[in-house]
């Protein structure tokens, strides 16, 4: 990602900052790639999109939705249909919003066979990270979030609300996928957790408020990750916690300002919509 010289002072806000260094990648085609100069992908373009209030990139999204309304990456065998939710938040009302919906209805996980070395509740499903895989947590919480917003009268919101109360960790908070392996406890993570709270918003006000309690103390741990910080202030701000948001909002500024070494688009457009003006993701876009 470019490394651009405007820093945060003289009416320049960190949320300018990162919006110029994520419009300085935007493809020719109107999408955005996982880095500079990479092609353009589905969940950048659609989370670029959000950040940006961008035609063009929601142009790009429209012409590469697939046929079944799903979108994602395809390698070899591998499929995958976890920047679907997404796309659809980024999408107008129309159209290609309601074929991705649709297929948020009806994609599911993989049948898991019952395993003492791993206890979960093996009838429930949530939505996978890839074809013939089984529910995991944050794609679960992605399409739970546009279902809640876009769809909220939808019968997988409340099989999803329970595949994530099932797997949260011991003492609340998430990690991908599961709670305990071989009687060993997993421990949570920031940015799933963070994921999986933007999802529950006005489900599960138990559920909800033990996830919070986890992630005061997670984004604190993974205070360097612009990613686990960022979407940490957008739960914050959806739930109108100020003492959270100043601290987070002060502890991403200067992530934002030194800028991803990796050239994350995926992290700057997080920052983005963190630092927005609008709190994102309590109602329908």
């Amino acid at each position: 990602m470019c490394r651009c010289t405007v820093r945060v002072g003289d009416g320049v806000t960190g949320s300018d900052v990162a919006a110029r260094r994520l419009g300085a990648v935007q493809n020719p085609d109107g999408g955005f790639g996982p880095r500079a100069g990479a092609p353009s992908e589905p969940e950048p373009t659609a989370l670029a999109a959000i950040a940006l209030d961008d035609p063009a990139a929601r142009a790009w999204l429209e012409a590469n939705q697939r046929d079944d309304g799903s979108y994602g990456v395809v390698d070899g065998y591998v499929r995958d249909e976890v920047a679907t939710g997404l796309a659809a938040l980024a999408l107008d009302p129309g159209s290609a919003r309601e074929r991705a919906l649709d297929r948020l209805e009806v994609l599911e996980g993989a049948p898991a066979d019952p395993n003492e070395a791993i206890p979960l509740d093996v009838g429930l499903l949530g939505w996978p990270w890839t074809r013939d895989t089984f529910g995991w947590v944050e794609p679960t919480a992605r399409a739970v979030l546009a279902l809640r917003l876009l769809r909220p009268g939808s019968p997988r919101v409340a099989g999803g609300v329970a595949l994530l109360r099932d797997r949260r960790a011991v003492g609340g908070g998430w990690n991908y996928g599961n709670r305990e392996v071989l009687g060993q406890e997993l421990p949570p993570f920031a940015q799933t957790t963070a994921v999986a709270m933007l999802a529950l918003h006005g489900l599960d006000d138990e559920l909800e408020s033990e996830g919070a309690s986890a992630l005061r103390r997670l984004w604190r741990e993974e205070h360097t990750g612009t990613i686990s910080v960022a979407l940490s202030l957008v739960v914050f701000r959806m739930r109108e916690e100020q003492d959270e948001v100043r601290a987070a909002r002060a502890a991403l500024q200067p992530l934002i300002e030194d800028g991803d070494p990796l050239g994350d688009t995926v992290a700057e457009a997080w920052a983005v919509i963190a630092l927005g003006e609008h709190v994102p993701f309590r109602e329908a876009p």
